[in-house]
C-alpha cells in the first residue's frame, strides 16, 4: 500500500472511532429554520482552569480505549478534569449498579432512552454562564436541537453533523459510455441513470445505486413527520411519504437493481460491481478500495424534483449532562472543549464534519486524507444541509423501522405503495400502544 494510501488509513481508523454508534458524517452549511440567537458572549472566552482536579464519569458508547486516552489527556491538560470514561457499557445496567454520570454520549438512535433514563439536562443556564456563543454553530443546528423536546430547551448538544454524499464508480460509467453523475441530481434523474448503468456484462452483474436506507429515513430530505406529538398516532399514509416511498423503493425497481443481496458496501468497495453507494461517511472503507483499484469521486445526495432546495433532517451523535450530577460545570466545560475550534479543527481534519460554520474550521476538512486530494467529496459533504427540523417524538424509531421494512417490500414487489403505507401505519400505531402501557 502506498504512503499516502497508509496515512489516510490511519486518520480514518480514527476518526470512525470518534463517531457513536450510528451517526457518520453531516451537513454544516444550510438555511435556519428559525431565530438562533445566542447569549451575548466572546466565544474565545475558555473556563478557567481548575486548581484541584475534578474527576466526572463519562458514558460514550464508541470509543476505543487509546483514543479515550487521547482526549483524557488533553482535558486534564485544558482544564484539570479527570475524564473517567465508560466504553460501550450497557447503560441500563451501568445506571443499575449505581454509577452516577456526569456527561454522557450517544448517537442519535439513543436520543430517547437517554431521555427516557433521566440523563439530560436543560444546558441553557451552563450556556448563558460561560457565555458560550451558539451562534457558530451550522445553520439548522440549534433549531433541531429545540425541536427534541416540548419545552424547546437545549438538553442535549451535537458534536459532529452527519450527512449523506454519493460516491460513484468511475470505471463502470466508462465501460458503459455513460456519462458520470453531476452534482444537484434530483432522485428521478438519478433513476434514469441507474437504469443507463444497471446491466450484466461477462457475467458480472452491475447494479446502478444502493443506499442505507434506514439513513435516509433519519434525513428525511421532505421533512415529513413521523409521529403527531399530540395523539402519538402514525403520521405516514400520506400523499406525501407516498411519494418518498415510490422515489426509494423505485430504484432498486430497475433491472438488475434489484434488492437480492444488495449489499452497498460489499459491492461498492470490495466487488466493484456498483456503480454509485449513497449513504453515510465512507472514508474507512475508500483506501483499501482505492488500493485495489477503484477509481471514483463524489456528488452531493440528490434532492426531489421541486425541492431542490430543502436539505435534510440533522441526524447527530451528542453530547448531554444528567441532571443530578454534582460536576454540571464541569461537564459543561468538557462540552464547550469538544466544541471548541480547535477540537473541531482536529476532527474535521481527519474527515469528521464540524458542527461549527466557523470557516477557518470547515477549510480543514480532509486535510489529513490525501486519497481525497482532487475529488469532489469535500464540496458534496458541504452540500447535504439541515432542513426546516419535524417535532421529534420518541416513538419516531418504531415508524421508521417500519418505513425501513416498507422499502423491502415495495421494491420487491411483496406489496404496493398503497398498501405498504397503510401496513405501516398499523403496525407502527399498536407497537407505540403497546409502548405507552409499560
Amino acid at each position: 500500500m502506498n504512503v499516502n494510501l497508509k496515512k489516510g488509513l490511519v486518520f480514518v481508523s480514527l476518526s470512525v472511532l470518534l463517531a457513536a454508534c450510528g451517526g457518520q458524517n453531516g451537513a454544516t452549511g444550510g438555511t435556519s429554520a428559525g431565530s438562533e440567537t445566542p447569549p451575548a458572549g466572546n466565544p474565545a472566552e475558555a473556563p478557567e482552569k481548575l486548581k484541584d482536579p475534578v474527576t466526572i464519569n463519562f458514558f460514550y458508547n464508541g470509543y476505543s480505549g487509546s483514543l479515550m486516552d487521547e482526549w483524557k489527556a488533553k482535558v486534564k491538560d485544558k482544564y484539570n478534569i479527570i475524564l473517567n470514561p465508560y466504553l460501550n457499557e450497557n447503560i441500563d445496567n451501568l445506571i443499575a449498579s449505581g454509577v452516577k454520570l456526569d456527561l454522557i454520549a450517544y448517537s442519535a438512535g439513543g436520543l430517547f432512552k437517554a431521555m427516557d433514563l433521566q440523563l439530560t439536562s436543560d444546558m441553557s443556564d451552563l450556556i448563558a454562564k460561560y457565555k458560550f456563543d451558539m451562534s457558530r454553530l451550522a445553520p439548522g443546528v440549534l433549531d433541531s436541537v429545540r425541536m427534541y423536546t416540548d419545552k424547546n430547551d437545549i438538553s442535549v448538544m451535537p458534536y459532529e453533523l452527519n450527512n449523506n454524499v454519493v460516491i460513484y464508480n468511475k470505471t463502470i460509467f466508462n465501460k458503459f459510455g455513460v456519462p458520470f453523475p453531476k452534482d444537484g441530481m434530483t432522485w428521478e434523474e438519478l433513476n434514469e441513470l441507474v437504469k443507463k448503468v444497471s446491466r450484466v456484462d461477462s457475467g458480472i452483474q452491475y447494479r446502478g445505486f444502493a443506499y442505507s436506507g434506514l439513513n435516509l429515513i433519519y434525513k428525511n430530505q421532505m421533512g415529513l413527520p413521523f409521529v403527531d406529538p399530540a395523539s402519538n398516532k402514525s403520521l405516514v399514509n400520506t400523499d406525501a411519504w407516498k411519494k418518498w416511498l415510490s422515489t426509494m423503493a423505485g430504484l432498486y425497481q430497475v433491472s438488475n437493481n434489484d434488492l437480492v443481496n444488495a449489499k452497498e458496501d460489499q459491492l461498492f468497495f470490495k466487488e466493484q460491481s456498483l456503480a454509485m453507494r449513497g449513504g453515510p461517511s465512507p472514508l474507512e472503507l475508500l483506501p483499501p478500495a482505492i488500493e485495489s483499484g477503484l477509481e471514483w469521486d463524489a456528488i452531493t445526495n440528490p434532492r426531489f424534483a421541486g425541492m431542490e432546495n430543502v436539505g435534510s433532517q440533522m441526524n447527530a451523535p451528542f453530547l448531554a449532562i444528567p441532571p443530578n450530577s454534582p460536576h454540571r460545570d464541569e461537564a459543561f466545560k468538557v462540552i464547550m472543549f469538544f466544541l471548541s475550534d480547535e477540537m473541531q479543527a482536529e476532527n474535521a481534519r481527519a474527515g469528521r464534519v464540524p458542527v461549527l460554520k466557523t470557516d477557518s474550521v470547515v477549510k480543514e476538512f480532509g486535510t489529513k486524507l490525501p486519497f481525497l486530494n482532487g475529488t469532489n467529496y469535500a464540496k458534496a459533504v458541504f452540500a447535504d444541509t439541515i432542513g426546516k427540523p419535524i417535532r421529534v417524538t420518541k416513538y419516531d424509531g418504531t415508524v421508521r423501522s417500519q418505513l425501513s421494512a416498507a422499502i423491502v417490500d415495495v421494491a420487491t414487489g411483496k406489496s404496493d405503495v398503497n398498501t405498504a403505507l397503510r401496513t405501516v401505519e398499523e403496525n407502527a400505531n399498536k407497537a407505540i400502544e403497546a409502548a405507552m402501557k409499560k
